[in-house]
């Protein structure tokens, strides 16, 4: 009876610790034992990678909503890992729940740490910060040449191979000639036709953007529960008008790739890129996660799509959206 009291004992533990160890996910612990609950877990999509493989992690913070939560600025890189890409989102009612990832990778081979974290949170109005520290999260990074042969012969290179005859060059020279002679025909064409027509100057991207934004609002999509619909068209309202203010293609990008590209481009401060990121990312909630937001949320869109166009335009004067 012993061994059977005490292998049931053994069981539920191991079953316990099974359960809080998931996929690489650590979970933090409150230090301060005084205020309302607050958790904090990070996670890697993988623990073992190849080098050159990206690797996702995860911070996700659940906080209640009266709760300020401040993430860590890592730069471009993360212990030993360079920081690709990265993004946030906020969601929830009474409890919010605050999430950061980044894309990693690295060119180190071996056992890996992703160091421990720590996110600071605070009560709204109050100017005492908190602090809550996730564990390290350990990633193998594997060698490509791991199990290879390393006795594996060098074969030698191939043996020349003969040319065409003369006849082939001859014919293939020719084609190119007229191809070159046909080219420059066709763009004398053009260009003389192009000279010859009137061509009235491109309308300023921001009234292209305020009449898209304007007829919008006039459509009243929000208002028949087309909430998904408004958002796909406030996003791609955005997406042309930085095509056309900054010849950024944004709408063949996912959003992804356009946060990526746009770290690299100097056509946009700081501060614009901060809204831009936090738009992008709201509208991706609702398009794909099914995240139905409130009234006062969609109309904060509105303003922040119309206020990135005010901030962005060109110095000239047009007609505004309403």
């Amino acid at each position: 009876m012993k061994k059977i009291f005490f292998r049931t004992i053994l069981f539920f533990c191991i079953t316990v610790i099974g359960l809080t160890c998931v996929q690489g996910t650590v979970i933090a612990n409150d230090t301060n034992k005084n205020t309302p609950l607050v958790t904090a877990a990070a996670e890697v999509d993988r623990s073992s990678v190849s080098i050159g493989d990206k690797v996702k992690y995860s911070i996700t913070v659940k906080a209640p909503k009266e709760y300020d939560v401040r993430f860590p600025d890592f730069g471009d890189n993360l212990a030993d890992f360079s920081i690709k890409d990265f993004g946030s989102s906020e969601r929830g009612i009474f409890t919010r729940t605050h999430s950061q990832w980044y894309v990693l990778d690295t060119y180190e081979t071996g056992t890996l740490a992703i160091p421990p974290v720590t996110i600071e949170y605070r009560a709204k109005g109050s100017d005492e910060w908190h602090e809550i520290v996730v564990d390290e999260i350990k990633v193998e990074v594997l060698s490509l040449l791991d199990g290879a042969d390393s006795n594996a012969a060098i074969r030698d290179i191939r043996g020349p191979r003969s040319l065409y005859g003369l006849r082939y060059l001859y014919i293939t020279l020719a084609v190119i000639l007229i191809a070159i002679i046909v080219a420059l025909v066709i763009l004398y064409i053009k260009k003389r036709k192009k000279a010859e027509e009137s061509i009235a100057p491109p309308r300023p991207a921001h009234e292209i953007a305020y009449e898209a934004l304007t007829a919008l609002k006039q459509k009243d999509l929000t208002g028949t529960g087309q909430v998904k619909e408004y958002y796909f068209e406030l996003s791609d309202i955005v997406r042309h008008y930085l095509e056309n203010r900054f010849s950024l293609k944004a709408p063949e990008m996912t959003t992804e790739e356009f946060l990526y590209h746009l770290r690299e481009t100097d056509q946009l401060r700081t501060d614009h890129k901060g809204v831009l990121r936090e738009f992008l990312s709201h509208c991706d909630l609702v398009k794909f996660a099914k995240y139905l937001p409130e009234e006062m949320e969609i109309e904060a869109s509105f303003e922040s799509a119309k206020g990135l166009v005010d901030q962005t335009k060109e110095r000239t004067e047009g007609v505004e959206a309403t």
